[in-house]
């Protein structure tokens, strides 16, 4: 059995391998996922994204992830029967026919198309059932509410300014620059890798709670920490071949929104949650080849 840790790395062997041909690229308790299925959902994201989204090891890597996710789902929703149900029967008839009357059925691609829909809906019906046998309650969700009240109680968020750079030679102009009086976002502008960054002059719109920094990036919350508004780092933050200097554009006391705004949000999470649960589960027990 293989565990779910260890899926990247198996297909990204996989996908090069099959990457010429038509070949099985993973099975999933015995069901064949080839290089085909691949190539056919890197044609349609290609597609909707007007060519934004490009060909790539990593795009087919996640693909194939997904895939081996939806498979999962969709055997557990078989065993469960949930494809006899009326509410899924009637879907299923439905769209058959809407393609009749559309003409879709007589595409060439109409078989895969199908294959992917049913797929899809049949994924969704293991979501529904799981959603429907294990409802969200008020209480958890004002359980989850009061556990975020504490959490950011007493606590601030920032707004950085960031220029990052991949050569120690380029970190010491950005330092020597800012020693010299010059704004952070024309030194953004003029040095950070960035495009999106650049094009704002370093500044993200977004505030980041510190408490979410120190858990995600504790490098960058160290060196943030105790900064004021309006200061910067004086020496770059390293990692892999990245220096990075951090600005506080704004610095405020953080505003946990009332309960009602949050509410739906948190019974989204909280649903997510129990579906990210329920998928960790088939992968613990399937046999990934």
């Amino acid at each position: 059995m293989m565990k779910k840790s260890a899926l990247a790395l198996f297909l990204s062997a996989a996908l090069a391998s099959a990457s010429a041909t038509a070949e099985t690229v993973v099975t999933v308790n015995g069901t064949r996922i080839d290089s085909s299925a691949i190539d056919q959902q890197v044609k349609i994201i290609g597609e909707q994204s007007n060519g934004q989204v490009q060909d790539s090891p990593a795009l087919r890597e996640n693909i194939a992830r997904r895939l081996v996710t939806r498979e999962l789902m969709m055997q557990e929703a078989r065993r469960l029967k949930l494809h006899e149900t009326p509410e899924y029967k009637n879907i299923i008839e439905s769209a058959r026919n809407e393609a009749r009357t559309s003409g879709e059925d007589r595409k060439p691609t109409f078989a895969s198309d199908w294959a992917t829909f049913e797929g899809n809906v049949t994924a969704q019906a293991l979501i529904a059932h799981i959603l429907n046998n294990n409802p969200v309650t008020d209480a958890q969700v004002q359980q989850a509410y009061n556990e975020i009240t504490n959490r950011y109680r007493g606590t601030q968020e920032v707004q950085l300014g960031e220029i990052i750079v991949n050569s120690r030679d380029n970190a010491q102009k950005v330092g020597e620059a800012l020693r010299r009086g010059q704004r952070f976002s024309d030194v953004a502008r003029q040095y950070t890798i960035d495009p999106q960054s650049k094009s704002r002059g370093g500044i993200n719109p977004e505030f980041t709670p510190l408490k979410d920094l120190e858990d995600a990036a504790p490098e960058v919350y160290n060196a943030v920490k105790s900064l004021n508004r309006g200061a910067y780092t004086r020496t770059p933050v390293e990692g892999n071949g990245i220096f990075a200097f951090f600005y506080i554009n704004n610095k405020r006391a953080v505003n946990v929104p009332p309960f009602a705004q949050l509410k739906p949000q948190i019974q989204q999470d909280l649903q997510n949650l129990l579906i990210e649960r329920e998928i960790a589960r088939l992968y613990q027990q399937a046999t990934i080849r």
